[in-house]
This record gives C-alpha cells, structure tokens and sequence, in this order.
C-alpha cells in the first residue's frame, strides 16, 4: 500500500501540474493507493470538479484513512520528539497515519518527513 501526500493528490486531478508526471510509474508499480483524512482535508481544499474527484476514487482504492486517537498519540510524540515547527504539524499527522497503516509515503516534499523515519515511517522512492 501506498500513501500519497496532499502534493501528490493535486497533481493527480491537475495535468498541468508540475508532479502529474509522477502518477504513471506510481500506477505501474501496481500498488494500491490511500490517503490519511489529513492529506485529503488538504486537497479538499483546493478547488476540484466532480469529473475530477470520481477520477481520483478510482485511483484511491484503499481509501482514505481516519485520523483517530492511535494516529494522534503518534502524530503528537512524534512532533515533540522531532522539535518540529508549527508548520511540520500536519505532516507528523500524515506520517502516522501512514506509519500505522505500514504503508510507505510517495510525497514530492521527502524533506518534510525525513525526521518521522526512525519512528517506522517509510518513504516511496518516486
């Protein structure tokens, strides 16, 4: 399973979009896809079609995954123990979810989530 991040989202509904590039070796890989709930509130965010939304639930097969009281103990260990800034928070949230769910991250932003590595989170390679 693999867990795509909020950049990744957009890019897979947005043909112009700078990372629209990456879904075709993610879909040959032959994985399945999900989300966190957090990564999809994001792209939730930005405006999409219904064309659009119905084209990305064909992709997201292994759904979108709660945010719960598991993924916030994480989540919030994780934040302390990383001295992540406020901006890192909804990515810790992210990492849980993935991490829980041993699933690996495909994120185009590896940076942002290095330091959630030695706590079991695995980055997909892209």
């Amino acid at each position: 399973m693999i867990h795509v991040d909020t950049n990744l989202l957009i890019a897979s509904v947005d043909p112009s979009h700078k990372h629209a590039g990456l879904w075709r070796p993610l879909i040959a890989s032959g994985d399945a896809f999900a989300a966190s709930a957090v990564a999809w509130t994001e792209f939730r965010s930005y405006p999409i079609s219904y064309d659009q939304l119905r084209a990305l639930d064909r992709l997201i097969l292994g759904g979108i995954l709660p945010f719960e009281r598991a993924q916030a103990d994480l989540a919030g260990e994780m934040f302390q123990k990383t001295n992540a800034r406020r901006k890192n928070r909804l990515d810790s949230m992210i990492a849980a979810t993935a991490i829980l769910a041993e699933a690996e991250l495909a994120t185009v932003k590896e940076a942002d989530f290095k330091s959630f590595i030695p706590f079991g989170l695995k980055l997909h390679r892209l």
